[in-house]
């Protein structure tokens, strides 16, 4: 139920926002499948980068262990932080992309 109740909540907002677009700012309806597009290639930009962030992470982490006397936990990974500042390096780099 409360995956349904989000998935609701998202349709409904992005229902309003599109409403409002149209309607208010006078946006183009038909170039939504073009931002539909470009929202795709900025979270597959972003996945790439949390990917690649995981793959260089792990063995740094492995190597600091195994070579100094520091301990780094794996679990550092796990932050939310990661994913955020991923989604952050996946939209700098389509914008700058594009520019």
């Amino acid at each position: 139920m409360d995956q349904i109740f989000l998935l609701l909540l998202t349709a409904a907002t992005s229902l309003g926002a599109v409403v409002v677009g149209v309607r208010v700012l006078g946006l183009v309806r038909a170039r939504l499948k073009t931002a539909v597009h470009c929202a795709l290639e900025l979270v597959g930009a972003s996945v790439v980068f949390f990917v690649v962030n995981l793959i260089v992470a792990l063995p740094v982490i492995l190597a600091v262990r195994a070579f100094t006397s520091q301990f780094l936990s794996v679990y550092l990974l796990n932050d939310l932080m990661l994913i955020v500042l991923s989604t952050l390096q996946g939209i700098v780099f389509c914008c700058w992309r594009r520019a």
